[in-house]
């Protein structure tokens, strides 16, 4: 009889253990864990942009030098940062804080295997930049910006962006 109630408070107490334990690795990969609301982010479709409510206006470009293009699709535009909201990416916050309010972002299909990269010497006529966004302090663009298209079926071009 001793020894079942032992074993029931072993159990027990294992259990709450366990429940304690899953709960700070699932806030740890979960959306607690990746904390979205903290980084900048970007949409990928002008549509998107709109219904958040952070779409500025559509640019003029010109693809040139291309081969290999058919079926691209590519609409550049300029939109409001903004970070996701504290419990749901559905939210958003629009960035009022940031140096840098706006994103050159473009709209294009990603079926197909196509990387798209600002020219470097590009990059410095840009506010600021990474890898993947160009940053703006007012909402247009003071220059050209070059993306080169480099494909994996020999796809090749330059996008001129106004």
């Amino acid at each position: 009889m001793k020894k079942d109630i032992i074993v029931f408070i072993g159990i027990v107490i294992l259990c709450t253990i366990l429940y304690y334990a899953f709960g700070v690795f699932s806030s740890s990969v979960g959306w607690y864990g990746y904390q979205k609301w903290k980084y900048r982010g970007g949409t990928t479709t002008i549509k998107e942009a709109k219904q958040r409510k952070v779409f500025v206006k559509e640019l003029e470009y010109k693809i040139i030098d291309s081969a290999n293009l058919k079926g691209f699709h590519f609409k550049p535009y300029i939109e409001k940062g903004f970070r996701y909201g504290y419990h749901s990416m559905e939210e958003t916050r629009i960035d009022n804080y940031s140096k840098y309010p706006y994103n050159l972002s473009y709209e294009r299909n990603k079926k197909d295997s196509i990387s798209l990269d600002i020219f470097l010497e590009d990059k410095k006529k840009l506010d600021s930049a990474d890898v993947v966004w160009g940053y703006l302090k007012q909402p247009y663009l003071k220059d050209t910006i070059r993306i080169k298209i480099e494909g994996a079926g020999n796809q090749k071009g330059i996008i001129k962006i106004w």
